[in-house]
């Protein structure tokens, strides 16, 4: 599918060199942050305000990408088709994935026999997870960053509806330009800030934080790596992609994704990974961005296995009407699991909150290993994201 020198693009050049050093930082940071804890626990600020500075980038990249894949794709031929193609697509993996999810904790059991005793249960939760259990009396909670997407898909329409929508899309693409290259400046950084994270996460929930907690951790991953090599590779394969090479190809993204415990780190480099690869250009640009909202599988997984946690744990006798609010629940809080590490628990408190069946009193036992779970939940988010551009783009490819 290649037909130019890989080292010509962002993700081949600057992204393949600095993969090494990212790599070593993490080595680096788990050893500083374990031999040295009290001076790691200071390097939070670090990657505070590299994550903060990162935001203010991206997300002005996800409303041009897609604002200009909205309105591009209705003025394809095919617009209506693409879309249900993508929204059928979505409810599938997303569905999937929560039954996967739920699956492994039934099969593996995490909840249970943990040798917890809940009087002697101890630790609590950040502040901000503390406000966000009373959010809400309101039927539903939405993310900053769903309303986010719903603006720009509005003025994506709109701008088909102007005189002057080309002048619009080249100032789109204009600024597309300005923050990729913001961005690429951006990551020179990255390997002094992941060494700082990943310091500051050993000194603070320590290895020995896993020990009691270590069979929820363990069915998190496992469901993962099953579902991206099972589900996903089997999907893949039936539209002619083969997994393991697709993984291959965009090693260097899926490294940032585990080190910095966020998939939008890479956002802004896998269109020009994928439209390297000869993946359409327009579908890319509006599935891609939709998909970090409404195709979050790592996070249905995560969801769905720690309820079952809390289900065992607790020894909460459910019926299949139950089970069957619950997974609605799940595949819609997984909608606000998109963006900076740790929202994927937020959106577990979103889940419990409206449930009910479940008690909420011991979460920081949940909240104190979730930092180990950020990275099999990010990573398998990205996958799906970008597959599921690849897929749809493969099944509306016109050869040249």
């Amino acid at each position: 599918m290649n037909s130019l020198p890989e080292q010509k693009i962002f993700t081949g050049s600057y992204l393949k060199n600095l993969s090494l050093y990212v790599f070593l930082s993490i080595i680096g940071g788990a050893l500083f942050g374990y031999y040295f804890p009290d001076i790691s626990r200071k390097l939070k600020v670090v990657s505070y305000y590299f994550f903060v500075t990162l935001e203010a980038l991206i997300v002005p990249v996800i409303f041009i990408a897609t604002t200009y894949g909205i309105s591009n794709i209705f003025n394809k031929r095919n617009a209506f088709k693409i879309t249900g193609q993508m929204i059928l697509y979505f409810l599938l993996i997303t569905s999937v994935s929560i039954v996967w999810g739920a699956g492994f904790g039934l099969l593996l059991k995490p909840g249970s026999n943990t040798g917890i005793i809940l009087s002697s249960a101890e630790g609590k939760l950040p502040q901000q997870f503390i406000d966000h259990i009373g959010i809400s009396n309101t039927p539903w909670y939405t993310s900053e960053y769903a309303i986010f997407l719903f603006i720009s898909i509005t003025v994506g329409i709109l701008i088909n509806v102007f005189n002057k929508r080309e002048s619009f899309m080249q100032a789109l693409d204009t600024g597309k330009n300005l923050f990729y290259s913001l961005v690429k400046y951006l990551y020179i950084v990255l390997p002094p800030v992941i060494f700082c994270n990943i310091a500051y996460s050993i000194s603070v929930y320590g290895i020995n934080t896993l020990l009691p907690l270590s069979k929820v951790v363990a069915s998190a991953y496992l469901a993962n790596i099953v579902f991206i090599f099972g589900i996903l590779g089997l999907v893949a394969y039936l539209f002619g992609i083969n997994i393991w090479n697709f993984l291959i190809s965009i090693k260097e993204e899926i490294l940032l994704v585990v080190a910095t415990s966020s998939s939008k780190t890479a956002f802004p480099m896998i269109f020009e990974k994928l439209e390297f690869q000869g993946y359409d250009r327009e579908i890319l640009r509006f599935v891609i961005p939709l998909g970090y909202n409404f195709n979050l599988a790592g996070a249905c997984i995560y969801l769905s296995i720690c309820c079952l946690f809390l289900i065992q744990f607790y020894n909460i006798s459910l019926d299949i009407e139950d089970y069957m609010i619950l997974f609605l629940i799940i595949s819609i809080a997984s909608k606000t699991a998109s963006g900076v590490p740790g929202s994927g628990f937020l959106a577990l408190i979103f889940v419990l909150s409206r449930f009910k069946k479940i008690p909420m009193s011991d979460l920081a036992l949940l909240y104190s290993i979730d930092r180990f779970m950020n990275e099999a939940r990010a990573v398998t988010n990205f996958i799906g994201i970008a597959l599921s551009g690849a897929i749809i783009s493969k099944l509306n490819q016109i050869k040249n």
